[in-house]
């Protein structure tokens, strides 16, 4: 009977799971590997309304140094390099406000092509090197940004923002604003992804 049940569920749950992605102009479940300035992460863009959209994501990419030095740029000192690199945690929401109009001009609303407004939240750790003068540390970002997204193809998307961001270092209490950008291009995992036209 527990194996019926079970089986049941699972087959409830992938009814469910294609449902959502019946009609291409809905906002559509992507899990995805993307790779982009900010790094390497392996992110699952859930549906939550008809517009809106939150993305966790694990990877890894760039570590930070955010202290009381004099200009912004100096400020963030963002290094991106395999021997300094670090593990991020993220979630990122997108309010999606230009598919209806896509729709009307006849362009591709795959993978939840369309422009945004966005907030991201995001925690990154210390560089993975044993070095301890390296000068980053476990860093608290957040940010608000306008962007876009669009598929390549049936397996591709690419996707950028551009905004302002807060970044916070947890070792030494100090915070900065930066100007938060990010371009990406991911290849959609076919899990719950629909690829038809």
């Amino acid at each position: 009977m527990n194996k019926n049940k079970l089986s049941f569920f699972v087959l409830l749950f992938a009814l469910l799971t294609q449902a959502s992605t019946l009609s291409s102009q809905s906002l559509q479940m992507l899990p995805k590997v993307g790779l982009g300035i900010n790094g390497l992460d392996l992110s699952i863009e859930i549906p939550v309304t008809e517009k809106i959209t939150i993305e966790p994501a694990v990877g890894f990419g760039p570590s930070y140094d955010f202290s009381d030095r004099d200009a912004v740029f100096s400020k963030m000192g963002k290094h991106w390099a395999l021997s300094k690199s670090s593990v991020h945690v993220s979630a990122n929401s997108k309010f999606f406000y230009d598919r209806e109009r896509r729709m009307r001009k006849g362009k591709s609303l795959l993978f939840n092509s369309g422009s945004f407004i966005g907030a991201q939240v995001k925690y990154v750790t210390q560089p993975l090197t044993s070095d301890k003068f390296h000068g980053q540390s476990n860093t608290l970002l957040a940010s608000l940004s306008w962007g876009g997204q669009s598929n390549i193809g049936r397996y591709w998307k690419y996707s950028f923002s551009l905004g302002m961001g807060y970044g916070r270092n947890l070792e030494y209490s100090y915070g900065t604003f930066y100007p938060a950008y990010d371009i990406k291009v991911a290849y959609v995992l076919p899990l719950f992804a629909r690829n038809d036209w």
